[in-house]
């Protein structure tokens, strides 16, 4: 030990690694001495591995195919069909009351929904034979003025018989009628008409398309050889060619 110490301190570490690989030495040694045993015993164990699956492969080759069945053979159970009586228990298992209160609420849903439906679409509309001033105010352009002359027009008419007809208000144009001739309806029902054989001179006089002569020749012509019959009468004892063909509508005889 004290020769051992007399060296260099180089020296001393040269002697320490060399003892080191000395002893490497000796164990890979040992290590290769018993190797080829582990080796022969790991190579067995595969061998009998690799057996193992040779046979496996070997049987699932020769498993015949209808030996299997799909999943869906296997999960889904067979579906049966039902009979005509089955489908008749079935059906009367429903009560008939129940059934004849949904059939009638369909039906009486379907008649509200109609009935609302044109309730919607008639209040959408202005009537121009019953609507008032302030009804006919509502429409876009048709302020107190309009809706005084075209009230005051329609008495004299005896009712409107078509939309036109608002061009012959004093003052009222085309445009205005463009605006408002989608949101008006005409009900002729209850028209006023003038009888040229019982109404007197002013009364008949007071309709647009009766001319002051016209109305001479119908008061004398009554008077003097009685009762006008009909239209076409009415135009000869008149003698006019420009006499509005709308005026039928507006007289009874």
């Amino acid at each position: 030990m004290k020769s051992f110490l007399t060296f260099t301190k180089g020296e001393r570490v040269a002697i320490i690694v060399l003892a080191a690989v000395i002893f490497l030495l000796i164990a890979a040694n040992f290590f290769i001495a018993n190797r080829p045993a582990n080796v022969k015993n790991n190579l067995h164990n595969l061998d009998s591995i690799m057996a193992l699956h040779e046979a496996a492969v070997e049987e699932l080759m020769t498993t015949r195919p209808q030996d299997y069945k799909t999943t869906s053979e296997v999960t889904e159970a067979p579906r049966r069909q039902v009979t005509k009586s089955e489908a008749k228990v079935q059906s009367s298992a429903v009560p008939k009351t129940v059934e004849g209160k949904a059939r009638r609420f369909d039906k009486l849903s379907d008649r509200n929904a109609q009935s609302s439906e044109f309730k919607a679409q008639s209040s959408e509309f202005i009537n121009l034979n019953s609507a008032d001033t302030t009804e006919l105010k509502s429409l876009p352009g048709i302020g107190s003025f309009f809706a005084k002359n075209i009230v005051d027009y329609r008495n004299k008419l005896g009712g409107f018989i078509e939309k036109e007809q608002l061009l012959e208000v004093y003052t009222f144009d085309s445009t205005r009628m463009a605006n408002i001739e989608n949101l008006i309806i005409i009900d002729t029902i209850e028209l006023r008409k003038v009888n040229v054989n019982t109404d007197d001179f002013k009364t008949i006089l007071r309709h647009p398309y009766i001319e002051y002569e016209d109305v001479k020749k119908i008061v004398n012509y009554r008077e003097s050889k009685g009762m006008i019959k009909d239209w076409d009468q009415y135009l000869k004892i008149v003698g006019r060619d420009d006499i509005d063909k709308r005026l039928e509508r507006y007289l009874e005889f």
